[in-house]
Formats: structure tokens, C-alpha cells, sequence
């Protein structure tokens, strides 16, 4: 028969047996990015040293597993501290212990140190040590240019530049000449430049990516780009990003965001909406009112409308409008004095500026002015009815009477 010890240490190992430990996981803390500012000091000056650390883990986890329940919790990196030994030479100022916590998967945290440069030239070392919780520090080695003439890698550097139409209108077509230009001191290979299509108003014609295969120090690279646009774009400028990628000679890909900016101007246009006058019937040597609606069909606004007629008529002949936007329109009213009865040819000039200019439209127009009827033949009429009536009476009724008496 088991004792009470014999059996708790079964139960002991039978419940051991049940379970999974992920154990300690491993650290994923890295030194992503430093930098030194200035990058070369000078004896006896004072820099700084920023550092980027990164956790490289999408995802932290530990597994514990029973007979029953599977149990899967995330577990983050704890950093407990972050110190930079400057050795003998390089004195730290500050930064030493200012930061612990965690750092979840994909998250990085930067840090700064002031640090003093020695008196003598040369190439330093400041060790940066950051101790990770349950695993051993992580040490990385940073070195310090105080006053030494050391050449970096030579780089090409691309400058994009574009030339093409001065004015652009909603709705039209334009190319754009694109230059690249490698002003550095090596050469870039394998170039791309990608059109981005984020802009639903504007989009190129043909292909939206190019590609160079090098380009030399001090070569340039060109090509001519078409773009097709809404015409219900609102004008103005509008910059559409244009990605280049490249590999420089130690095989490093690089790449550098630009734009190219397209200015979109909207044009007016008129045309004559409708046209009345009041009265419906103009008589000749009356006074009446001329309207005629002015419509803006084109894209962009008309301001400073004016509208001028010649008709041969005393009055104002002259209105201002003033601004149009597109599709809406507005009345030039015209108040005038009819001369003589007939018909008469005129034009209309509307002359307006725009975002490309001053314009001015001509319109033909014609006005019939009715002949003044005075009414005396009417009234004329009007009396021969009176005596036809009266001449009917006294024959048909008075006469016949005085027959009937006799």
C-alpha cells in the first residue's frame, strides 16, 4: 500500500505529463538603425547618438496544455534597460537607463544619448548593451568618427525634372517630358518609376511604369508622358506621386518618392441660354426690356462678365454680369426705347476672363418691332356698324310699323 507521500508524487508526475511549456522564448530585440549627429565630430565636441531598437517578432507567444483546455497567451519582449558604455574615450552625458517596458511584435522605439567626443582624433566604439528579460543582453558595437577623413560610398542622386503644355484644361489631353538626371558619383542601375494612379481624374494614356536600365554620372534619361483628365476635375494643381527605384553598385536597392505636377486651368465658354422681352410685342417708338441669359457651358468660371449689344436704339446697351460658374447662367438686361417697325439684324459681344485669359463670344441676334396701329379705322368700322345697325332697324321694324298703321 502506497503512504500519503507516495501517492501525492503519482499525482505530481501524472499532472507534469499533461502539460507543454514553450519554455522561455527567445529575444527579438534588434539594433535596427543608428545614427550619429554631426556623423564626424570634432576633439572635445559634444554629439548625439540615436538608436532604433526593433522587435522582429510578428508574434510572441507561449502554448500551455492540459488534458482539457489549450491555452495560448502572447507574450511581449521586456526590455529592462538600455545602456550605452562609452568605454574610456567616449563619455556619455545622458540617455543611460531612461527607457524599459515592452515592445510588442513589429514595434520599434528610438532612443537618444549626448555623448562626448575624446581629444584625439580617431575611430571610436560606444557599446550599446540592452538587457532583455529571461534572455542574455544584446550587445552592439557603434563606432564614432571624431576628425578622420574617411570617404563614404560614393552614391548616384537623381533629380527628376518636367517640361511639357503651360496650360492644361479639364477634359483635354497633355504630355509632360520627364528627365532624369544622375548627378551623383556613381552610376544607378536597374531604374523604375512607377505613375501612381491614386487620382481618379487623371490618368496616363499608355503604360504607368518605365524603366532605365543605368544611367551614368551625369547622364539623363527622358521620356514623354500622356495623361488624359476628367472634364468635371476641379481645376488648380494637382500632383500625382511618381515612385523611382534603383540599385546603386554595391547592390543596395534604393528608392525616392517625386511628383509630377500637372496645372489644370478652367476655360469659360458662353452661349445664350434663352431671350425675351417685355412686352411680348415690342411697338415701334415704345419703350420695353430685353432679357437674354448668359450660360457658362464651359469648365471653369467666367468672371467679370460684360454683355454689349448694337442695336440702333436709344437706351443702355451695356450690362455687367459679372461671374458665371459652369452650367449655371445669368441676365443681361438691357432696357431700350423701339425705333421705327421691322426687323433688325444685331449682335451680342460677351467678353469674359477666365483662368487662361480674357475671351470675348459674338452672338447674332434679330428683334422685330411691330407697326403702331393708332385703332381709327377700327373705330371708323365700328360707326358703319352703328348705321348699318340703325338702317336695319328703321327699314325692317319702323317702316313696317307705319305700313301696319295705315
Amino acid at each position: 500500500m502506497l503512504n500519503k507521500i507516495g501517492i501525492i508524487a503519482i499525482i505530481l508526475i501524472l499532472l507534469s505529463a499533461g502539460t507543454v511549456s514553450a519554455g522561455l522564448y527567445e529575444p527579438t530585440v534588434i539594433l535596427s538603425d543608428f545614427e550619429v549627429v554631426p556623423s564626424v565630430l570634432m576633439p572635445g565636441d559634444t554629439g548625439m547618438i540615436t538608436v532604433t531598437l526593433k522587435n522582429t517578432a510578428t508574434s510572441t507567444t507561449s502554448t500551455t496544455t492540459d488534458s482539457v483546455v489549450t491555452t495560448k497567451a502572447e507574450i511581449n519582449p521586456t526590455i529592462t534597460s538600455v545602456f550605452l558604455d562609452g568605454g574610456k574615450k567616449i563619455k556619455v552625458l545622458g540617455g543611460n537607463s531612461e527607457f524599459s517596458g515592452d515592445l510588442g511584435p513589429q514595434q520599434s522605439v528610438s532612443l537618444s544619448f549626448a555623448v562626448l567626443a575624446p581629444e584625439e582624433e580617431g575611430i571610436y566604439y560606444a557599446v550599446l548593451r540592452v538587457s532583455v528579460k529571461g534572455s542574455e543582453n544584446l550587445i552592439y558595437p557603434i563606432p564614432v568618427n571624431v576628425n578622420m577623413p574617411i570617404s563614404a560610398l560614393k552614391k548616384p542622386v537623381l533629380i527628376l525634372t518636367q517640361s511639357g503644355d503651360d496650360t492644361l484644361i479639364p477634359g483635354g489631353d497633355c504630355e509632360v517630358a520627364l528627365s532624369i538626371y544622375n548627378s551623383g558619383k556613381s552610376t544607378a542601375e536597374d531604374i523604375f518609376f512607377r505613375i501612381s494612379e491614386d487620382d481618379p481624374s487623371i490618368a496616363p494614356l499608355s503604360s504607368a511604369t518605365y524603366h532605365v536600365s543605368d544611367l551614368s554620372s551625369g547622364e539623363t534619361a527622358y521620356y514623354n508622358v500622356s495623361f488624359i483628365s476628367d472634364q468635371d476635375m476641379e481645376p488648380g494643381i494637382h500632383e500625382i506621386p511618381l515612385l523611382i527605384s534603383y540599385n546603386i553598385v554595391d547592390g543596395t536597392s534604393l528608392t525616392q518618392t517625386e511628383a509630377i505636377a500637372l496645372n489644370f486651368k478652367g476655360a469659360g465658354e458662353t452661349s445664350i441660354a434663352s431671350l425675351k422681352t417685355d412686352p411680348v410685342r415690342v411697338i415701334e417708338n415704345d419703350r420695353f426690356d430685353l432679357t437674354i441669359r448668359i450660360e457658362n457651358t464651359g469648365t471653369g468660371d467666367a468672371k467679370s462678365t460684360v454683355a454689349v449689344i448694337d442695336l440702333p436704339f436709344t437706351g443702355n446697351k451695356e450690362a455687367y454680369v459679372g461671374k458665371i460658374k459652369p452650367g449655371n447662367d445669368a441676365p443681361a438686361i438691357f432696357t431700350l426705347d423701339a425705333g421705327d417697325s421691322g426687323n433688325y439684324n444685331y449682335t451680342l459681344k460677351v467678353s469674359y476672363e477666365d483662368d487662361t485669359g480674357a475671351h470675348e463670344s459674338v452672338h447674332p441676334l434679330s428683334i422685330a418691332i411691330r407697326k403702331n396701329e393708332d385703332g381709327s379705322g377700327i373705330i371708323f368700322g365700328i360707326i358703319l356698324l352703328i348705321l348699318a345697325a340703325g338702317g336695319g332697324y328703321y327699314y325692317f321694324v319702323y317702316r313696317k310699323n307705319e305700313e301696319e298703321k295705315v
